[in-house]
């Protein structure tokens, strides 16, 4: 295989990796309320849990990770949405972004939160929610 080749066939690999909450804005040390239209916000009622995430939550220190990326057909055309999965000092949240780009890049076209600890019908393989990995467990035997 030549080394041009080669490399294309890494940068696909690993492009998709490079996205989301993994640069840019995501990358501070304070939720990036910014990306989101403040209509969606007020739409949603998100007011108070936008405050806690910017106000209240160390971001930076946030673990967890995306665990899914799921299409939505819509008679607006095909979206995406893009589920993460957060422990936090302020709570345990999960947060699914809605975009036209299955890369995670763009306009953040719609925004939810729910809470880490219930199932999402945005995520169909159950054993994605990063509540039932080993490697999270400790979170919940704090409590």
């Amino acid at each position: 295989m030549n080394t041009r080749k080669s490399l294309t066939i890494v940068v696909l690999l690993i492009f998709p990796w490079l996205h989301g909450q993994n640069y840019g804005a995501f990358k501070e040390a304070v939720f990036p309320t910014h990306l989101i239209d403040s209509v969606i916000i007020v739409n949603r009622g998100l007011e108070q849990e936008i405050e806690m995430l910017s106000k209240n939550c160390n971001w930076r220190g946030r673990d967890g990770n995306k665990i899914d990326v799921f299409w939505l057909k819509t008679a607006d055309g095909s979206l995406f949405g893009h589920v993460y999965e957060y422990f936090m000092d302020c709570d345990n949240l999960r947060l699914i972004y809605w975009q036209a780009d299955p890369q995670g890049f763009g306009e953040i076209l719609d925004f939810m939160i729910e809470p880490l600890e219930e199932e999402s019908q945005f995520v169909i393989v159950k054993k994605k929610h990063l509540k039932n990995k080993e490697k999270y467990r400790h979170y919940f035997s704090k409590n």
